[in-house]
This record gives C-alpha cells, sequence and structure tokens, in this order.
C-alpha cells in the first residue's frame, strides 16, 4: 500500500505541506463532504488517508484507484496537476501501464501526452516516451512510434541504463516489423539480445519476448524449421515464468511455421492454444489476429465453412472495438471464403466493405490483401479490366514490402487469371513473375539466417 518517497521530490512536498496529490485528494472528498473513513473503508486505515493528503505517505497505483472510485473522480484528476512529485509520476506511469495490459492503449497515450508535457526527469521522460510509443505501436502507428523510440535510444545509451535500452531496441525492432522492414527489424532485435546478454540481466520475460521477436523473422523470411526452433526456445524461456501474452504470441508464431512446413494438426493445436489465453486476456484484437491465422490455414486446406466462421467472427469483435488496421484482413477472408464458395454476389459486397476499410488503415499488407482478392472476385465476374487494375495495384503495393512470397502470390494468382482470360503471352510473363519471386524468396532466406545468426 505504502511507496516510498524518492528523491526530485518538489520543496514544497516537505513534512506538513500537502502535496498537490494530496490537496487534490482532500479537496474532492471534502466536496463530496465524506469522512476520512468513509474513503478509507476496509481497504486501509483513516491514519494513512491522512498521511497522504498532508503529503508523508504515497498510495500505491490500486488503492489511489479506490481512493478515486470513491471520490467519483477518474484517477487521472489525481495525476494530471504539472506540479506532481516524482512519486505521483511514477503512478501516472504505472496507470498507463495497466491500461496497455488491458488493451486500453488510447488511455495510455492521452496519460502518456500529458506527462511528457511536463518538465520531468530524463529517465522517468525515458520510460514515458517508451510507453507512449508502445501505445502507439498497439494502435497500428509504428511510424510515430519510430521517432519516440530513437529519441529515448538516444538517452538511454549516454545514461547507460541496460534494462531500458533492451526494451527500447526491442520496440524499435518491433515498429521496423510492422512496416514490413524485416532487415531494419532484424538489426534491432539482435541489438537487444546482444545487450541483454552483455549485461548479463535476469528478466526471463523480457528474454522470451526478444526471442520470440527473432523467431517471428525466421518466419517472414521463409525459414520454417528455423522458426519452429526459434519458437521452441523462446516457449521454454516463457513459460519459466508465465507470462500469458508473451507465451500466447509465441504460440502464434509457432502455429504458423507449422503450417507452412505441413503440420497443420499441429499448427491448429498451437493456434487454438494462443487463442484461448488472448481470450482469457480479453486482448479482442490478439485474439481477431489469431482467428485470422487460423482462419488462413483453414482455408488453405478447403475447409472454407470453417475458415469463414472464424473470419466472421474476429471481424464481429473487432468492429465493436473500431479497430481499423486489423479488420480489413478478417473482411477480405470472409470475402475470399464466399467465393470459394461460388457465392459471388456475397463475395462482392464483403470486398466493396473491406476496400472502405483497407483506405482507413496504413497496413501495406491489408492493402495488398484487399486488391488481390478484389482482383479474383472481379476475375470471376468476367470483369477484366477492373480485375487487371486490382491485380497491378496489388503488385504495386506488394513491391514495397520485403515480402517475396507476398509478391509470388499476387502474380500467381493474377497469372491465373489472364491464363482463364486468355492472354497466354502475359499470363506465361506473370508465372515467370512469380517463380522469380518464389527464388528471391529463397535467397533472403539465406540472407536473413545469416544475419540472424552473426
Amino acid at each position: 500500500m505504502l511507496t516510498k518517497r524518492r528523491p526530485g521530490r518538489s520543496a514544497t512536498d516537505g513534512p506538513g505541506s500537502p502535496s498537490p496529490l494530496g490537496r487534490r485528494i482532500r479537496q474532492a472528498r471534502q466536496e463530496l463532504g465524506l469522512t476520512l473513513q468513509a474513503v478509507a473503508g476496509d481497504d486501509f486505515t483513516r491514519a494513512f488517508l491522512n498521511q497522504v493528503e498532508l503529503g508523508r505517505s504515497q498510495p500505491s497505483t490500486e488503492t489511489l484507484r479506490i481512493i478515486a472510485r470513491r471520490l467519483q473522480r477518474p484517477i487521472e484528476y489525481f495525476l494530471e496537476d504539472p506540479g506532481d512529485s516524482t512519486a505521483a509520476l511514477e503512478l501516472a506511469l504505472a496507470e498507463a501501464e495497466l491500461s496497455l495490459h488491458q488493451a486500453d492503449a488510447p488511455r495510455a497515450e492521452r496519460l502518456m501526452t500529458q506527462m511528457l508535457a511536463r518538465p520531468i526527469p530524463a529517465e522517468l521522460r525515458t520510460r514515458a516516451q517508451l510507453t507512449l510509443a508502445v501505445a502507439k505501436l498497439r494502435q497500428g502507428r509504428a511510424t510515430e512510434a519510430i521517432p519516440l523510440l530513437e529519441e529515448a535510444i538516444a538517452t538511454a545509451e549516454r545514461s547507460t541504463w541496460p534494462q531500458l535500452l533492451v526494451e527500447l531496441y526491442d520496440r524499435l525492432g518491433s515498429a521496423h516489423y510492422l512496416l514490413r522492414r524485416a532487415h531494419a527489424a532484424g538489426r534491432w532485435f539482435d541489438k537487444a539480445f546482444e545487450c541483454y546478454q552483455s549485461a548479463a540481466l535476469a528478466d526471463p520475460v523480457l528474454k522470451a519476448r526478444v526471442l520470440g521477436h527473432r523467431a517471428n523473422l525466421h518466419y517472414v523470411a521463409g525459414q520454417p524449421v528455423e522458426a519452429i526452433a526459434a519458437y521452441e526456445f523462446a516457449i521454454a524461456a516463457a513459460e519459466q515464468v508465465l507470462d500469458m501474452p508473451a507465451l500466447a504470441g509465441i504460440y502464434e508464431g509457432l502455429a504458423l511455421s507449422l503450417q507452412d512446413t505441413g503440420q497443420y494438426a499441429r499448427a491448429l493445436s498451437y493456434a487454438q492454444k494462443g487463442l484461448r489465453i488472448f481470450e482469457t486476456l480479453r486482448d479482442v484484437r490478439m485474439a481477431g489476429q489469431l482467428r485470422l491465422n487460423m482462419g488462413d490455414m483453414l482455408l488453405q486446406q478447403g475447409r472454407v465453412a470453417e475458415a469463414e466462421r472464424l473470419f466472421s467472427e474476429g471481424a464481429e469483435h473487432l468492429r465493436r472495438l473500431g479497430e481499423t488496421e486489423l479488420l480489413p484482413l478478417l473482411v477480405v477472408g470472409m470475402a475470399e471464403s464466399a467465393l470459394e464458395r461460388k457465392d459471388l454476389e456475397r463475395a462482392s459486397e464483403l470486398i466493396d466493405e473491406a476496400i472502405d476499410l483497407e483506405r482507413r488503415s496504413h497496413d501495406p499488407i491489408a492493402t495488398v490483401a484487399v486488391h488481390r482478392v478484389a482482383g479474383r472476385i472481379a476475375h470471376a465476374r468476367r470483369r477484366p479490366e477492373p480485375a487487371r487494375r486490382h491485380f497491378e495495384r496489388a503488385l504495386e503495393v506488394a513491391a514495397t514490402v520485403e515480402s517475396p512470397e507476398l509478391r509470388a502470390r499476387v502474380t500467381y494468382d493474377f497469372a491465373r487469371a489472364l491464363e482463364e482470360d486468355g492472354d497466354t503471352t502475359q499470363a506465361a510473363l506473370r508465372f515467370r513473375q512469380a517463380y522469380e519471386a518464389g527464388r528471391d524468396r529463397k535467397a533472403a532466406s539465406v540472407q536473413a539466417l545469416s544475419e540472424l545468426d552473426a
């Protein structure tokens, strides 16, 4: 319940002089006409609350949450005064981190934006920048997170804060990974792991996360066998501490890698494990990601009805949140499922919705997926010119993403459509390009493997 007073507290916050936090608590209590005992209840003593109001004690985040609830104020009300002590700023930081755990990234962003508008100590500022960057990453805004992380890294490197540096390097790698910059992501993940080892840190949660991210790169580089081994290594680290979000994310990557090696039963088993964890944690976005991955696996196996059900469930949940990054991909999955069932009317309705959603997304993968499937649907409806435009748009965007596999898939679908339309010359050209993209994927795999193992 108690948090030690920290160096750096304002001189006006000495014994007998209420801190801004204490003043706000007392003012809110008196406005409601509540006694100290009425606010304290059975959770802490009235004497402790009196000490908090006088600035002689500091509540923990959980205690402050109880106080805020009984005083009918949002917890931010007690944390937003620019004159707050270092301890109160620590509470604001802890509250933002809790918001991230509760999948409320917008609230974490608001708290950290307010905090960074204040003159605060360097380490707190760096940690706040990290938390703000994570909030932006959770909302699909990787380009906004990168400058925050770069500034924080510069400060942490000058101050030699190894634990914080590992976190920052890892998050910067994640930002590049979300932007589909696999090589840049790999460099930062490698740097995070090297820093972790050289500093002889003992944080298995952090280690599991970095290892999981490195395993992701094996997967996107087209190295499923290496990815499986890397994911299993990361799982061993995560299971030591029961870090459930990290473990669920690693299960997801392992499932995708097993799928690529043709081990569909094991792949679906691990994907289902990850889905159960994310649903238990009420992480709707990650549960949606798992449904997307599982639906894609089932669709490739011809299990259309099961795939469509997963896509529909994921889309329904994300619509409630107003999530704009992942939703287009789930709706595209529904459209492709309808196409495989030969329900062109339903497929057309869904792809129109997906195109509208894609315009509000920042994910190039969503753009590629939407236009690839739109091309397939237009072709099925015997509309060759719109089909061509959609395929060419998908290829244009795919060329900006470090994924030869993605280019190969779009090009192959385009080639099949051209062949069925009787344009054998263009079809042959596209089939050749699909083959070359597949060969580029193998070359990228070798290069990525050597970079990761260096």
